[in-house]
This record gives C-alpha cells, sequence and structure tokens, in this order.
C-alpha cells in the first residue's frame, strides 16, 4: 500500500496489553491491506461512541496514526478514509486530554489537507472533527492560517464547501468562529468575503445554522471599526439583527444578535441616538439580567449591556431607569456560590463568582460619569463590603470588575468623602499596588489616584482631625504609596507610568512642603526628566501637572474645603518663599525641561498648557522672579504663545494665553521687589503692545464678555502700566 503520508505507526506490543487491543484494532494496526479493515473500523467505531475509557484506550493502541495515514493516502477507498474521519471524530468528542492528544498527532494539518474529496459523507465527517477540535483547543487554529499547496490559507477552500450540505454550514460557521481570535484574523476574513458568504445564512430554516453565524458576525465585529462599516453596508443586514433579537426568537439568539449590535454600535457603524441601540438593544439585555433567565445568560447580558454603555453617558442614564437595572444587578452579589457546567466550554464554572463579575462590570459602566447613578449604586445594601469582600477574591477577574466598579465610584468627591473613606477602602488597594497582575496593579493604581485627590494628603492629623486609624493614613500618604507609585514611574509599560504619575500629580494637589520634598527626593531629578520628556504626550501632560503642583502657593489642604474667598486669598498671599524652595528641590535640569518644552510649539496643545502653568506657577516665587526675567530668550518663546495664530482653534489659544497672561501677571506683581525692572524688560519685548492689541480685540468680540482671558487681560495691563 503507498501512502503519500510521512506520518509513522506507533510500535505496539500487542502481547503487552492483550486485554486493551480487540480484535478490531488488532486487524486495523496490520500492515498487510486486508478485506476486514472496513468491517473492524466499524467495530472500533460502535466501541468508542460515548465512551471516554474506550476512546482513550483505543488512542493508547496507536490507532490514530494508523486512522491519519489513510485519511491522508488518496488511493485508498473512499468508504475506508470516512469511517477513519467518523472514528477521529468521536474521538474528537471526547475530554480535553484525549483532543490535545489528537492535536499532537497532528491531526488538524492532516485533515486539512486531506480535505479536497468531494464525497459530502466524508466532508462532513472531516469538518465534524475539525469542529469538535476547534471547540475546544484554540491552539490549533493557527493550521487554518498556515499556507497550503496553493500559496494560499485553508479559509478560502472551507468558504467554498458552505453550500455543500447543511451539515457543513452548521460546522463551518462554527470553525470560523472559532478561527477568529484577533484583528488579523479579523480583516483575513473580511477580505475573504466571509460577511457575503455567511449573511444569508442568517435567515436559515436551521437554529444550528443561525446561532455559530451570529457568533461567527460577532467575533468579526468585536472591536473593529473597518468590519463593522462593512457589515452596515450590507443591504437590510442590521434589520436581520434587530428581527433576530425580537422576543419571538430563543433568548440564546436574542443574546446573540443584541452582542453584534453592541460591537456594530462600539465599532462606531450605528449611533447611540439610533433606537436599534438605545431602545432595542439595550431593552434586550436588560431582559437577559431578569432571573427568569439561565445564569449564563445573565452573566453574558451583562457583560454585553457594560460594553454597550460603557462610553456613553445618555446610554447610561436610560440603562439605569430602565425595568429596575440596579436592582437586578445587585441580587446577583448575592447570588451564592454554585459550580455547574458551562454549556458553551464544558468546563465548571462557580457562577456565584461569574454573577458577582458581571455584575460590578455592569455598575461600572452605567455609574462612570453620573453622580446621582452613583448614588443609586452606593446606596444599595452592602454594595461597599461586597465591593471589598470581592476585592480579596481568589478570582483574579473577579477581583479586577470590583476595581472596576470602585474606579467608577470614586469618581465621586461626595462618595470618597462619605462612604468610601469610613470603609477605609484604601487598605486593600495598597497591597495590590504590588500585585504580579499587571490589570489589578492598574485598576488600583487608578482607584488610588481619584482617592488621594479627595482625601487631601495635606491634611496634618490633629486632635481636632482624627481619621480612623491614623498610622494606615500616615502610610498611604508619607509611605509606602510615594515609594511604590515613585518606582512605578520607572516602567517600561505606558500604562503602569501613567497611572504612577496620574496618582503623584493627584497626592502633590495643594499638598504639604513635607510631602512635595519626599516625592522629589523619592522619584529622582531624573526621573521627573524623564516623565517630562517622556514618548507617550499625556504622561509627559501628567509629569509637567507635577511640577505644577509643587510649585504652587496654596499648600493646606484645608484650601479646597475653605467657602471665605478672603481665606484663600490670605493663604495665596502667604508664604511664596515656598516656590523658590520646591525649584531649589528640583534642581535647574528639571526647570530647563519644562523650558524645552515650551520651545517646542509642535507639541499637543494640553502638553504646553501644563508647562505654560508650571511656569506660571514659579514666577509666583520671589527668588524665582529674577531668575526668569534673565532668559530672555525663552521669555520671548513664552509671549509667543499670546498670539493667537499659535493654534488653529481659539478654546485652544485660550488654555494657552490664560497661563501666559498669569505668567506675566506674577512676574510683575509689585509687592515683590524689582517689579518696575521686570517691567521696563517686559515692555521692551513688546508685552505692553501685544496686551494692548488682544484688549483691543476681544473688547470688539461678542464673546469676550463671557471670556475669563478678558478680565485677567485688563488687571495685568494695568498692572504692567502702573
Amino acid at each position: 500500500m503507498k501512502s503519500q503520508t510521512s506520518l509513522v505507526i506507533a510500535d505496539v506490543d500487542m502481547d503487552a496489553n492483550p486485554t486493551y487491543i480487540t480484535s478490531s484494532i488488532a486487524t486495523l494496526l496490520k500492515d498487510a491491506q486486508l478485506p476486514e479493515w472496513l468491517d473492524a473500523i466499524i467495530a472500533v467505531k460502535n466501541d468508542v461512541i460515548g465512551s471516554d475509557r474506550e476512546k482513550m484506550l483505543s488512542i493508547q493502541c496507536g490507532i490514530v496514526p494508523r486512522l491519519l495515514q489513510w485519511i491522508a493516502d488518496e488511493t485508498i477507498n473512499v468508504d475506508l478514509r470516512t469511517e477513519s474521519a467518523i472514528v477521529l471524530g468521536s474521538l474528537s468528542k471526547g475530554n480535553a486530554d484525549i483532543i490535545n492528544t489528537l492535536v499532537q498527532e497532528k491531526t488538524v494539518p492532516v485533515l486539512l489537507k486531506a480535505l479536497t474529496n468531494l464525497n459530502q459523507r466524508y466532508t462532513e465527517a472531516v469538518l465534524r472533527c475539525l469542529r469538535s477540535i476547534f471547540l475546544v483547543n484554540i491552539e490549533s487554529v493557527s493550521c487554518l492560517y498556515e499556507e497550503n499547496k496553493s500559496g494560499s490559507t485553508y479559509i478560502p477552500h472551507i468558504l467554498s464547501l458552505i453550500n455543500c450540505s447543511v451539515v457543513c454550514q452548521e460546522c463551518i460557521t462554527t470553525i470560523i468562529e472559532k478561527c477568529c481570535l484577533n484583528k488579523d484574523h479579523q480583516e483575513y476574513l473580511l477580505e475573504s468575503n466571509t460577511l457575503g458568504i455567511f449573511a444569508p445564512l442568517l435567515t436559515s430554516e436551521f437554529y444550528k445554522v443561525q446561532m455559530p453565524t451570529l457568533r461567527c458576525f460577532a467575533n468579526m465585529c468585536y472591536k473593529n471599526t473597518a468590519v463593522c462599516t462593512a457589515v452596515v453596508a450590507v443591504p437590510n443586514l442590521v434589520e436581520v439583527f434587530v428581527d433576530l433579537m425580537g422576543r419571538d426568537k430563543p433568548s440564546e439568539m436574542q443574546l446573540a444578535s443584541a452582542k453584534v449590535l453592541t460591537y456594530l454600535h462600539r465599532g462606531g457603524a450605528i449611533e447611540a441616538t439610533d433606537c436599534v441601540i438605545s431602545r432595542k438593544t439595550l431593552g434586550t439585555l436588560v431582559r437577559m439580567c431578569k432571573r427568569d433567565r439561565p445564569l449564563e445568560e445573565n452573566v453574558k447580558g451583562a457583560e454585553t449591556l457594560a460594553y454597550l454603555v460603557e462610553v456613553d453617558p445618555d446610554l447610561q442614564m436610560i440603562a439605569s431607569n430602565t425595568d429596575h437595572l440596579i436592582s437586578t444587578l445587585s441580587n446577583y452579589l448575592h447570588y451564592k456560590d454554585v459550580k455547574k457546567i458551562s454549556s458553551v466550554d464544558k468546563k465548571e464554572v462557580d457562577w456565584g463568582s461569574e454573577m458577582r463579575r458581571a455584575a460590578f462590570l455592569a455598575f461600572a459602566a452605567i455609574s462612570a460619569n453620573d453622580e446621582e447613578i452613583r448614588d443609586k449604586v452606593i446606596k444599595r445594601e452592602g454594595m461597599i463590603e461586597q465591593i471589598m469582600t470581592c476585592m480579596g477574591s481568589s478570582n483574579q477577574a473577579e477581583v479586577a470588575a470590583s476595581l472596576r466598579c470602585l474606579q467608577s465610584l470614586t469618581r465621586s468627591v461626595h462618595q470618597i468623602r462619605t462612604v468610601l473613606h469610613d470603609n477605609a477602602v484604601w487598605k486593600p488597594l495598597l497591597t495590590m499596588l504590588q500585585s504580579t497582575n499587571h490589570e489589578i496593579m492598574v485598576l488600583a493604581m487608578t482607584c488610588l489616584c481619584n482617592l488621594v485627590l479627595e482625601f487631601s494628603p495635606s491634611k496634618e492629623l490633629t486632635p481636632e482631625r482624627r481619621w480612623d486609624d491614623m498610622d494606615g493614613w500616615r502610610l498611604l500618604l508619607q509611605g509606602a504609596a510615594v515609594d511604590l507609585l515613585s518606582e512605578y514611574c520607572h516602567s517600561p509599560d505606558n500604562t503602569i507610568r501613567l497611572n504612577a504619575i496620574w496618582a503623584i500629580m493627584s497626592l502633590t494637589y495643594c499638598s504639604t512642603e513635607n510631602l512635595r520634598s519626599r516625592v522629589i527626593e523619592t522619584m529622582s531629578t531624573e526621573c521627573i526628566i524623564k516623565r517630562i520628556e517622556d514618548p507617550v504626550m499625556i504622561i509627559r501632560q501628567k509629569a509637567l501637572a507635577v511640577v505644577r503642583n509643587l510649585l504652587t502657593t496654596v499648600h493646606d489642604g484645608e484650601e479646597r474645603d475653605s467657602t471665605s474667598q478672603r481665606a484663600r486669598n490670605e493663604r495665596r498671599n502667604g508664604d511664596k518663599t515656598i516656590i523658590d524652595r520646591m525649584v531649589k528641590a528640583l534642581g535647574s535640569e528639571v526647570i530647563d525641561a519644562v523650558f524645552r518644552t515650551i520651545r517646542n510649539p509642535t507639541l499637543p496643545v494640553y502638553v504646553l498648557e501644563q508647562a505654560l502653568c508650571a511656569l506660571s506657577n514659579m514666577a509666583d516665587g520671589p527668588s524665582c522672579k529674577a531668575h526668569i526675567i534673565g532668559k530672555t530668550e525663552d521669555l520671548k518663546h513664552v509671549i509667543k504663545y499670546l498670539d493667537s495664530k499659535s493654534c488653529p482653534e481659539q478654546h485652544q489659544c485660550l488654555s494657552l494665553q490664560l497661563p501666559v497672561i498669569q505668567f506675566i501677571s506674577n512676574l510683575i506683581d509689585t509687592s515683590e521687589d524689582g517689579a518696575y525692572q521686570r517691567k521696563v524688560v517686559l515692555k521692551n519685548l513688546g508685552v505692553q503692545q501685544i496686551l494692548e492689541d488682544m484688549l483691543t480685540k476681544w473688547d470688539k468680540s461678542e464673546s469676550s464678555i463671557n471670556s475669563p482671558l478678558i478680565h485677567s487681560l485688563n488687571d495685568t495691563l494695568k498692572c504692567l502700566l502702573t
């Protein structure tokens, strides 16, 4: 018998395991071509059906290489090849260990290469086996994208078999669903006309064809704008998804259709204001969260709902007011831990943990922007206790979801000052800063960013103001937090660096001189400069904001709580020498880095604005004024930002002009020595003429009445002329 494969049948000592090797298997393993082979393989097929034990014993006897050898040999009778594929298909319905063994035996590439016979029964048998393997073993999907003998992947050929039979449709849609794992796969499937081939299958009369087709559309659309645009361009296709989401359809189909429409919305193909999204899709997902639905649908419904409303405040508001959603999701948190087998991948799932995770994701999404919604969420009985309990869960996905929920809630100043403070949510966050799980560490850092902004680091712990667990607060504000965040500012990971510098920015806001000095010492001048010149622009912005906060006159944490403008002015006009001391601590290298930023007008406006604000604050320091006024070339660069041509849009110009005007005002402050000389220098640089031209322009502008610029401009010009 001639073979077209290099497969080698394992040597089997039949005498060593006489109990396991049946006469049928023994016949199949004989090298001589026998007429009994067909009967023997049918007998083996009957033996292994429904029994993982028989499947594994057959595999251990070495039957898989023999079956693959016959499938790869085109000279073998098609009936024998078909029965071989059927037996492999039966084996592939076994447990994960059995499937992994099949993968190790190179079953997938052999089947793909042998999928050329036009015999329908054979084709269906091969596709069934491939489907069963892909349902469990994702790694083997890569074989589909390997180049075949015709110079293409196996995808186009598999798609060409779609109309052979209903079984082929069912198998192929599932295979394509499982092989769509990343953006490259999505785009390749789009180029292969998968949308055009699969679209008619959505209206198939066979449910087992429709469902994998829906799931395939969802996988292709997920976070892919190009695919989403192509989907909505197919005539009437969106209407088909809406129809499949109807209440007369099975709930599994409703949920799958809602997921596709959700991804189309997030992919920018359907607006949030479209009733398809704001009413039909959102309403369907809320229904999926009800107690009368299976647990899997509850979890997937809440997850998909969270993704749908995540970035749109209007959808968040609609969701929060729809059909008692917040109460429904609250019930998720009290679901008992029950482990059941999932219908999707046949694995045991802790549904109590999954329900809590899904609820927290939904709560995080709907409360992301609105204070009233946050208030509704946080007032649910036991909400904070549940969050803190789940933060200590052994399930990392559940921990991450609870942190996402806490992240949304910490955006509320009111909640931080009350419920979140009373429950000391910062304690577990400190521990999580050292987590080896990247997602959890970043989320914990983000939550601390929000917390430390309001839990003012400068609020000294006096007998009149006592926090619970005073030592803990000292640890947070003066110890571990600063050290860890400073360390993470050196991270090569962009997200970690951003969150670390953002948290330090929040820590330094209205902070004491001691804490500012500690931040400078712990971060180091070198690190601050690197972050000011970071390749990621938003990190530059936050680093410059740190410098800006370090160079503020106001350093009493009570500043933001004071209702007296007079009290605030007294503090502002108090000890300005703190700025001089902070500049000295930062060093000339940091200040030079700020000036280098200003000298580069091509940088984003939001970066330049922070640099100008930092420089403006610096100009408020008594000793700094003399230093700045001597940097004539740098002064010219600063003054250039008063020109409306410095940026294309008016609101961007304002964001740069305001700090420059404040910079000039601080330089010429008459309460400081040398003010007259500094005025002369600025007049010689043409500042007076520029300000007068700006004032004339704004006086003629209708928008000047409401502009904060006009008031600063007037005051600064008057001071300059005094």
